[in-house]
């Protein structure tokens, strides 16, 4: 069977969605590493509230408890930042998704109109091979009638 002449396209159609996939990935990535940065925070904010909590329980001054709070407002505040980080970076990564699914539904599409076009191929060799296979036979049959009518 012949190349297809639409390879190209299904070619350029599969390395789009290929790139597409990679992006995707690495957004996915991206945005598990924002996740954790937000967990570490979390962390420290957890550890400092502790700490805060054990030092006035022996108690401290008033310059070192505004100290303790501002620090732990500037973790809130990390956190809040970092929170619409991450949400950022999960809308990247949906409007990734829906680009890689359009780019997979492209090469789908290319892959069933090469598959179409290959059925399309197959009926027309069938076909011609029917009709070799018939006029052979028709030959076959024209030439054992004209042996038989020369015998007699």
């Amino acid at each position: 069977m012949a190349a297809y002449r639409l390879q190209v396209l299904i070619d350029y159609a599969e390395e789009r969605s290929k790139q597409a996939a990679q992006e995707l990935r690495r957004l996915r990535l991206r945005w598990a590493q924002e996740e954790k940065k937000k967990q570490q925070l979390e962390g420290y904010l957890e550890d400092y509230q502790l700490r805060l909590n054990n030092t006035a329980t022996g108690g401290m001054s008033v310059t070192m408890m505004m100290d303790f709070r501002r620090f732990i407002s500037k973790i809130e505040l990390a956190i809040a930042t970092q929170q619409e980080e991450i949400v950022r970076c999960r809308q990247q990564w949906e409007r990734a998704q829906e680009v890689w699914n359009e780019r997979e539904r492209e090469v789908k599409a290319y892959h069933a109109l090469r598959a179409r076009h290959e059925q399309a191929e197959l009926i027309k060799e069938n076909r011609r091979d029917q009709r070799l296979q018939d006029e052979f036979a028709q030959n076959s049959h024209q030439r054992r009638v004209a042996r038989q009518t020369t015998s007699h």
